[in-house]
């Protein structure tokens, strides 16, 4: 089968190659894959700012059908249309394994990372770690269902967020528009906060229901910016960069909540003084867990959050290079990538 594979470090060592068809395996899911969005993850594992283990086909933010079952496999057949949590490989008897926080397991490795993920025709999953997707969510649409459970992760179950609480949300990427919508189910009432660059980012964000939207380095919007720090009870960091991390941290009222969501790929400074004279609450959420699964496809199905309008791009896997750059310059949303198309 093709695959995008990442053979080592530089990144003129990753490209389309041909690879087995994995082997299914006892309690095991073998996956046809539909569309896989490219992560931000897939981002800084290209650039060597995330470790992975090489070679391995990138990708994991996937949705697909049912090509084949393992032995054990009871509560799957053949042509369901599923999607599934990344981390493939755990030991199963560690204390967060035990606690169902498999992203912390030391032996875990995870879909496009650790081992080949769903930059290809097909990708082998765990069957109790993959769910059936509603059935009024296009395949399309349930691509996103990864990014939306580590929202879930961050806002419900890292995060608090109370009904009437004033949020910010830094950075109207796809993590962000998610960010924003589970927080206004939530209760939330939500500025979103970006760049001029983002321009037509906080537009779709006003769309989604935005009370209000800040373009932070347009001289124009400085006094409305200024007004608004030290008064919000939330923030999350969506963006990954340094210049967001501590305009949060400013617009934060003292004992607010500041949450990262976003990935830096390297150390940022952050002012932990001004953190610790506020009595700043400070968390972060890491990727999904198997409980931030079902409460994101209940989401999707209720339509309570809208990923349509964040699919910006759809295209052949092998103009793989192609969607990697609409990412990285901010061309578009959601960039899906087909082994079929």
């Amino acid at each position: 089968m093709k695959a995008l594979v990442k053979k080592g470090l530089g990144e003129e060592s990753i490209g389309l190659e041909q690879i087995e068809i994995p082997s299914v395996g006892d309690g095991k899911v073998l996956v046809k894959v539909h569309a896989t969005g490219i992560c931000g993850t897939d981002v800084h594992i290209l650039k060597d700012e995330y470790p992975a283990n090489y070679p391995v086909a990138l990708g994991h933010e996937y949705s697909g059908y049912v090509e084949e079952v393992g032995k054990n496999v009871t509560n799957f057949k053949k042509g369901e249309r599923v999607v599934s949590h990344t981390a493939a490989v755990t030991c199963g008897q560690c204390y967060y394994c035990k606690h169902g926080l498999l992203m912390l397991c030391e032996e875990r490795k995870s879909i496009g990372s650790g081992v080949n993920g769903a930059f290809a025709e097909y990708v082998v999953v765990p069957a109790e770690l993959t769910y059936k997707i509603p059935e009024n969510i296009s395949m399309d649409e349930a691509a996103l269902s990864e990014p939306l459970a580590c929202i879930v992760r961050s806002v419900i179950e890292r995060g608090t967020v109370k009904a009437g609480d004033t949020v910010v949300v830094s950075g109207p990427g796809t993590i962000g528009l998610l960010t924003q919508q589970v927080v206004q189910a939530s209760g939330g009432n939500v500025t979103v906060v970006g760049t001029s660059q983002d321009r037509s980012r906080l537009e779709l964000a006003k769309e989604l229901g935005a009370m209000e939207i800040i373009v932070v380095d347009d001289e124009k919007e400085q006094e409305k910016l200024q007004s608004i720090m030290g008064t919000f009870d939330v923030a999350f960091e969506c963006s990954g960069a340094a210049p967001s991390a501590h305009n949060c941290l400013h617009l934060l009222k003292k004992t607010g909540l500041y949450v990262q969501v976003g990935l830096y790929g390297k150390k940022i400074p952050f002012d932990h003084d001004l953190a610790l004279m506020k009595e700043i609450n400070i968390t972060n959420s890491y990727a999904s867990e198997p409980t931030s699964w079902v409460r994101a496809l209940q989401l999707l199905e209720s339509k309570k959050v809208n990923v349509k309008p964040l699919i910006s791009n759809k295209l052949p896997l092998e103009e793989w290079e192609k969607g990697f750059d609409i990412v990285m310059n901010k061309g578009g949303f959601k960039v899906l990538l087909s082994p079929s198309e």
